[in-house]
C-alpha cells in the first residue's frame, strides 16, 4: 500500500522535472499535482527531504524548493540557485527562532525567572546558538 503523502511528493518532483529549468510558479505546481496550496507546500517539503537524500541507487541528491529570485519552485539548476533556495528556507527558520526567543523573554518578564522544563531550556539554548551563527 502506498503512502499518499509520498505519492504527492513524487508528483511534485515529477512536475518540476517535466517543467525543466523554468520551474513552476505556486499555482501551476498546485494545479499540476492536483492539490490545494497547503497540501502542495507540504508535499514540496517532503519532496525536498527525500530528494536531498535519495535511497534509489544511482540517484543524485537534489535541492528542491522555492527560488525567490525567479518566484518559482525548482529542482536547482546550479549551486547558486541551490543557495537561494536554502537561504529562503533558512529565513523561515530564523524568523521562527526569533519568535520563540521573544516568547521566552515575554514569559520571563510576565512570570519571573521560574524554572522551565529542562527540554525547553535545552531547545532554547540550542536555538540561540544557531541564530547567533546565522547573523
Amino acid at each position: 500500500m502506498s503512502d499518499p503523502k509520498i505519492d504527492l511528493a513524487r508528483a511534485v518532483f515529477r512536475a518540476l522535472w517535466e517543467a525543466g529549468p523554468a520551474g513552476l510558479d505556486r499555482d501551476a505546481l498546485a494545479h499540476a499535482v492536483k492539490a490545494s496550496d497547503r497540501e502542495m507546500r507540504e508535499a514540496v517539503e517532503l519532496c525536498a527531504k527525500l530528494s536531498a537524500q535519495p535511497t534509489v541507487g544511482g540517484a543524485k541528491p537534489e535541492v528542491v524548493g522555492f527560488d525567490p529570485m525567479t518566484r518559482r519552485y525548482h529542482i536547482a539548476n546550479s549551486a547558486e540557485q541551490a543557495d537561494r533556495i536554502i537561504a529562503y528556507a533558512l529565513s523561515y527558520i530564523r524568523s521562527g527562532l526569533e519568535r520563540v526567543l521573544a516568547y521566552r523573554d515575554a514569559r520571563t518578564l510576565r512570570w519571573g525567572d521560574t524554572e522551565m522544563p529542562q527540554a525547553t531550556q535545552q531547545a532554547l539554548f540550542e536555538a540561540e546558538q544557531k541564530i547567533r551563527g546565522w547573523r
